[in-house]
């Protein structure tokens, strides 16, 4: 299994400043990543962290992937579309429809090239017998099970407190903690950690989310996986609402 650079779209807009790493974390450790051997994969976390070895089976979800996929496609079309209307217009000569095509093409285009950005970072998430891992920034974050309550993906309706609600935005894989220390014990997450109404009885408000590209297998490749190591963590998908706008 190689480790690459990586960075969430969240996590992206973090300083890397403001990164910390706590001196002291319970089955939680920033780590970096070197060659992995076989059959397993190694984790190696800082300094006073004991190594993580992963199982051979552990599920590698690769969130870069599936965004280079959606760009490959969704870019290519619209961007060759775009290219199509200005041809159009320069040998056909202006007319109404041609001009809001390509408006709306490039619009499309432009719009693909922004929900991919990070797909070269190797962002993604392991998931394992022994926890749940998230790659960001050349870095895997673990938390292990007993410290998670439940995992599930929640979804946005389209049009939310009468407003379009963007894509990359809609969907988002979230754990929840355990107890209600966690968030304590663990600051290094603290760039994930939201707090709303519980999308679901008997969850805290307080989740860790990771957004996910639009249109992709990810939360069915995140459902197979955390059902195979972990099935009575995982909650299935939920609708979930965005807090009102304060008026």
């Amino acid at each position: 299994m190689k480790w690459l650079p990586g960075g969430w779209q969240r996590a992206d807009r973090v300083d890397q400043e403001r990164a910390t790493v706590p001196a002291r974390a319970r089955d939680t450790a920033r780590y970096t990543s070197g060659p992995p051997p076989e059959p397993a994969t190694r984790v190696q976390p800082g300094v006073g962290h004991r190594p993580v070895l992963l199982s051979a089976d552990a599920h590698d979800v690769d969130v870069s992937a599936s965004s280079f996929r959606m760009l490959l496609v969704g870019g290519g079309i619209s961007g060759l579309l775009t290219v199509l209307m200005a041809a159009a217009l320069v040998n056909s000569g202006s007319s109404v429809g041609l001009w809001i095509g390509q408006l709306v093409f490039s619009v499309l285009f432009l719009w693909f090239i922004t929900a991919s950005r990070g797909m070269l970072s190797s962002r993604g998430f392991l998931i394992d017998r022994s926890g749940f891992y998230a790659r960001t920034r050349g870095e895997v974050f673990g938390v292990a099970w007993d410290e998670i309550k439940a995992v599930g993906v929640g979804t946005l309706p389209w049009i939310q407190n009468s407003r379009p609600v963007a894509p990359e935005r809609r969907q988002a894989l979230e754990f929840y903690p355990a107890d209600p220390g966690f968030a304590a014990r663990h600051p290094e997450l603290d760039r994930w950690l939201v707090a709303e109404p519980p999308s679901m009885p008997g969850l805290p408000g307080e989740r860790y989310r990771f957004h996910l590209p639009p249109f992709s297998r990810l939360p069915r490749n995140l459902e197979a996986a955390v059902q195979a190591v972990a099935p009575q963590k995982w909650v299935g998908q939920y609708k979930r609402r965005l807090p009102p706008t304060p008026s």
